[in-house]
């Protein structure tokens, strides 16, 4: 999950159900075809710093993890954060060369429209 700095006993139980979600969908992976899930954060990891020279933080390796296997997820974090890393960590795997991601992003759309009600 992404930091709270703010508020960061907010919801406990939800931060703990997560962590749980996702530690069960790499234990099943790693049972049904051998997944490594530190082999994935920091294959990941290591390809994005070669292309950008920054490190992921790790709830964007965690967030990236859950897409790929196939877990639901909802990313609540300020603008800024680096919500859409999340999304291009997975095309940054060997395994997926040559994929692509399609992000729609309404932000434009907000500010024409933010601008409009001032």
């Amino acid at each position: 999950m992404p930091p709270d700095h703010d508020n960061e006993g907010r919801h406990p139980a939800l931060r703990q159900r997560s962590a749980t979600v996702l530690e069960e969908a790499r234990l099943w992976a790693a049972t049904e075809y051998g997944y490594n899930s530190r082999r994935v954060h920091a294959t990941m990891n290591e390809n994005l710093k070669t292309r950008t020279k920054y490190d992921a933080h790790p709830w964007q390796l965690d967030v990236a993890e859950a897409l790929l296997l196939r877990v639901d997820c909802l990313v609540i974090a300020g603008t800024g954060s680096g919500k859409t890393t999340p999304f291009l960590l997975p095309l940054l795997l060997p395994e997926n060369k040559g994929k692509f991601a399609l992000i729609v992003s309404p932000l434009l759309s907000l500010q024409a429209e933010q601008v409009r009600l001032i």
